[in-house]
């Protein structure tokens, strides 16, 4: 499949890809659609929690990212419409998955240019300022990650709601077999605070209401029954491999490079790098101590 005739979404000027018409045409199409992305996803939702949503500002969600139908989940989950932040364009050019985005609202961003990138903010505060919403992913990339609930986010969310004196309001998806659990949390200034807190403060919402759907609806797991050392480095992989598969373009080595780094945390081998250049003396021997590795 190729969606050519949506190629002019890339274009970086918002009067060309944004409409106040598009915008109240999509709105008036959005129960439907919404019905439509219910049949068509293979998982069942459950909304354990919907928070009301303030009727009088628009509204950026700011949504956990880890699985192939989150995206559509957490579309059915708002309760309201809002247009969607898509930077995986392979996904969303060769599949219908694009035309599907396209037809609820979409903004497009190339993650590998730098002005893309910058007129997709231009993009989505043109439609804020229009009354419309924005769902996005500041994780920027599936969360991979073993143990944290919810990556790095980046700033665009906040720098945007400023600009824009949107409100911000975090959602999680959680999936158990067929069965995904999402939650609405409540809009809230992320600007009330300074930028480092309130993405901080952000995370941390959204870390919460993933902890709550994965303490309610998934099922408790004994120790003894997970695998340990190598076997658990190998079935974490496995369950990776098994997550990239279940979508028609997953784009490795980009999504590798959008996983959001705070300046201050370091990599095992960043940290150790300079080891590598090192040259042995007698008032560094201790350095080479494997036992301290």
């Amino acid at each position: 499949m190729n969606n050519r005739f949506l190629e002019y979404l890339l274009n970086n000027d918002p009067q060309k890809t944004l409409s106040k018409n598009g915008l109240a045409f999509r709105r008036f199409l959005n129960p439907a659609f919404n019905k439509i992305i219910h049949f068509k996803t293979p998982t069942r939702l459950e909304i354990v929690r919907r928070a009301k949503m303030p009727k009088d500002r628009p509204v950026i969600f700011a949504a956990t990212h880890g699985f192939k139908e989150d995206v559509d989940n957490s579309v059915m989950t708002l309760g309201r419409h809002a247009y969607i932040l898509v930077g995986s364009l392979e996904q969303f050019f060769k599949t219908t998955d694009g035309v599907l985005a396209w037809a609820n609202g979409v903004i497009l961003v190339d993650r590998t240019d730098k002005e893309s990138r910058k007129a997709s903010k231009d993009k989505m505060l043109h439609l804020l300022k229009m009354g419309g919403n924005v769902l996005m992913f500041p994780e920027g990339t599936w969360n991979l990650s073993p143990n944290q609930l919810v990556a790095g986010i980046f700033p665009g969310v906040y720098d945007i709601a400023k600009e824009s004196g949107a409100l911000v309001a975090p959602v999680a998806t959680h999936r158990h077999g067929e069965m995904v659990y999402s939650i609405l949390g409540k809009a809230f200034n992320i600007t009330k605070y300074e930028r480092t807190l309130g993405l901080r403060v952000l995370r941390d919402k959204m870390a919460t209401l993933k902890w709550q759907l994965m303490e309610k609806k998934t099922p408790v797991i004994k120790r003894r029954t997970l695998p340990v050392g190598e076997e658990a480095d190998l079935y974490w992989k496995q369950q990776i491999s098994d997550l990239k598969a279940e979508v028609d373009y997953f784009e490795h080595e980009l999504e590798e490079k959008s996983v959001f780094r705070h300046k201050d945390i370091f990599h095992k081998d960043e940290v150790f790098d300079f080891m590598k250049r090192m040259m042995p003396h007698h008032k560094n021997a201790f350095l080479f101590n494997r036992k301290l590795t």
